[in-house]
């Protein structure tokens, strides 16, 4: 269907709710309804998000305090509050986007839960190294730009004092009749790479005294060990071993920060080793890392035409969904406030962004230290509220036209109806009145089942609403057993086949169901069928339908009570079970044993509904299509074989085979 004026509004519903059928039913499909994915976390999709509107007076102000650190090199805490379900983990995402980052100048820095109050600054430092080389390690990335950076402003610097310049200059060997010599490169060839910003220009330095240069004039502590050796190894960015394309390199580089093994890499590389495992290192790491991009380092590395961009580290703490298993006791939470403290009393720009419910945050701030509890105030500025009915229609809106994202035609279509037309298959009073007044998690809680039970209410096309039918009918039997699922079976068969009689008995050459009743049987419940050919009433056979659980066996010596004393050729049991039943059957010839699993009782059920909606289909010109689906489920299970069965017996006494059978007098048992 395209997106033609010509084409009706109306036509246009039709379509999109055909395809949200399929997109339902389809397999394999990762979200069931547009509302399935309830709870995000900071390392989900960073590029779905909701609404941008949502919540957008708190999405304002954490932008404000990000300016503000940024401006005033002072860091600083923001508690993030609200109702479990309101908002704060979709809130975080927002600012996990790489294009807000980009425009508000921040590194976003955060991850999974999966840790301990004592492995604060290991996993802190993890997450920093992957923020800091996305979009990969074997990508162009930030880092590796900014140490880019402080070489070339290193060797910059350098120029301008040719002695230093020289000491900084690897010599470069050569032969030269049997005797090995060597010259540095001219200065000229060095200003001319540095100014063409050419890699290639820190292959005429020395590692080691470039290394050193680099330190003194760039680091904040210049005597801090780790900070100097970690900066060496930063630098071997720009000097990868002999035969490397840097990649191997830069694999080293991220192995030493995330304290992997080496195999002596590095004692080979700087005759010297040095980890991250001795206390403080850790620290000491981050301190470095934050530094790099600090106001005051990236104003000594700009010059001219060469404009080097500070950013505010984003550290965010998510409590979403396992925070109250991490933390388990207040001791932890203070251990946790403690490293806070210590990472914005330390660093220049750092602005700390972690989430509470309002439950917690009301029962952890009256016990906060007062350096801590002042610095981070209950400030209403940081407290989600439930959202209004406009944002929830919003919200709407923007959740079918996320899930419609892989088919650009069908969003399309979606996109261009009448804002009134697009909160299929509802409107959008009625969108507001399921989702209530509760959190944006609760209200997605809410729509979820609304928007699938409504979409099978809707009749678009007999086949594409007996596979929806299906479909939902799997979440019941995956939720309850095989005997649970099929219990009703019995009620639920007669309601299909009652109205049907004149069709089913033009399907099976005339012969009809009569009659039938309720029997119990030592308290198990069957139904009685009668069939005949209407034009002879003599030609009635019986046919008892049993249903068994899981016990079964002393249920069959009772039905086989059921033909004592009667003509076989007139009566016969149908017993059936979810699961095969393993004990011969007393009277083979005149009791079956069929198997009724949930998938086939599923089906009977999808083609029930396709009969209740008869009228409708009718109306639109489908019924016939209506109609052969359900006859196709009728004679693809058991039901098929029982009308066939009834059939074949009613035909045998009509044309006289049981003629000689007394029973053949007998009335029609009513």
């Amino acid at each position: 269907m395209t997106d033609s004026p010509s084409v009706s509004p109306e036509l246009r519903r039709l379509g999109l709710l055909r395809e949200f059928k399929l997109r339902v039913i389809r397999k394999g499909a990762e979200n069931a309804s547009p509302f399935t994915e309830r709870i995000v976390t900071t390392h989900a999709d960073r590029s779905r998000i909701d609404v941008e509107g949502l919540h957008r007076e708190v999405r304002d102000n954490i932008a404000l305090q990000i300016a503000a650190v940024r401006d005033h090199q002072r860091s600083q805490v923001v508690l993030l509050s609200g109702e479990a379900g309101a908002g704060k983990s979709h809130i975080l995402r927002h600012f996990a986007q790489p294009t807000v980052a980009e425009e508000h100048g921040y590194i976003f820095v955060g991850g999974s839960n999966d840790w301990k109050v004592s492995e604060f600054q290991p996993c802190l430092l993890d997450w920093m190294i992957a923020a800091l080389t996305a979009p990969a390690p074997s990508e162009e990335h930030l880092l590796l730009a900014r140490v880019r950076a402080i070489g070339f402003r290193a060797i910059g610097q350098l120029l301008e004092n040719r002695t230093a310049l020289k000491r900084c200059t690897a010599k470069r060997r050569r032969r030269f009749l049997g005797l090995l010599g060597g010259r540095r490169a001219s200065y000229e060839t060095i200003e001319k790479l540095t100014k063409e910003r050419n890699p290639e220009v820190f292959e005429l330095l020395d590692f080691t005294k470039f290394g050193e240069e680099v330190c003194s004039r760039f680091l904040a502590e210049p005597s801090n060990p780790v900070h100097r050796y970690a900066l060496r190894v930063l630098l071997t960015y720009l000097f990868p071993d002999a035969g490397e394309t840097g990649l191997g390199t830069r694999d080293r580089v991220l192995n030493w920060f995330r304290r992997r093994p080496d195999g002596g890499y590095w004692v080979k590389r700087f005759g010297v080793s040095d980890d991250l495992d001795r206390r403080y290192a850790v620290a000491d790491a981050i301190k470095l890392l934050i530094h790099l991009f600090s106001p005051d380092l990236s104003r000594r590395l700009s010059v001219d035409g060469d404009e080097h961009r500070p950013f505010v580290f984003l550290f965010v703490f998510d409590q979403a969904e396992g925070r109250d298993e991490l933390f388990d006791s207040f001791e932890d939470w203070n251990h946790f406030f403690a490293h806070l403290s210590e990472l914005y009393n330390t660093l220049p720009n750092v602005l700390v962004l972690f989430t509470m419910t309002l439950g917690l945050r009301n029962e952890l701030h009256p016990k906060m230290e007062r350096q801590f509890k002042d610095r981070i105030r209950k400030d209403e500025r940081f407290v989600l509220r439930q959202p209004t009915p406009d944002e929830i229609q919003t919200l709407y809106r923007a959740r079918l036209a996320g899930w419609l994202s892989d088919d650009l035609l069908q969003q399309g279509l979606y996109t261009n109806l009448p804002e009134a037309d697009q909160y299929l298959p509802f409107d959008a009073d009625k969108v507001v009145a399921i989702a209530g007044t509760q959190s944006v998690r609760a209200a997605l809680e809410a729509l979820d089942p609304a928007f699938r039970e409504a979409l099978g209410v809707h009749v678009i096309e007999p086949l594409y609403d007996f596979e929806y039918v299906v479909h939902e009918q799997q979440e019941l039997i995956e939720k309850q057993s095989e005997w649970d699922y099929t219990s009703e079976h019995l009620d639920e068969t007669w309601e299909l086949i009652e109205p049907l009689t004149d069709a089913l008995a033009a399907e099976y050459g005339g012969v009809r169901l009569q009659n039938s009743e309720e029997v119990i049987v030592d308290t198990l419940p069957l139904l009685k069928f009668t069939f005949l050919d209407p034009a002879i009433p003599s030609s009635w056979v019986c046919v008892y339908l049993a249903r068994f659980g899981k016990h079964y066996n002393a249920h069959i010596a009772r039905c086989a009570e059921l033909l004592k004393g009667k003509r076989y050729a007139r009566y016969s049991v149908w017993m059936l079970r979810a699961r095969e039943m393993s004990q011969d059957f007393p009277k083979p010839d005149q009791m079956f044993g069929r198997l009724i699993p949930p998938d086939t009782v599923a089906r009977l059920w999808a083609a029930k509904h396709l009969l209740d909606k008869r009228a409708e289909y009718e109306k639109n010109d489908t019924w016939a299509d209506a109609w052969k689906v359900i006859r196709d489920e009728i004679k693809r299970c058991y039901l098929g074989e029982l009308f066939a069965h009834a059939r074949d017996r009613v035909n045998a006494i009509k044309g006289g085979a049981l003629a000689d059978d007394p029973a053949g007098s007998e009335q029609v048992p009513t």
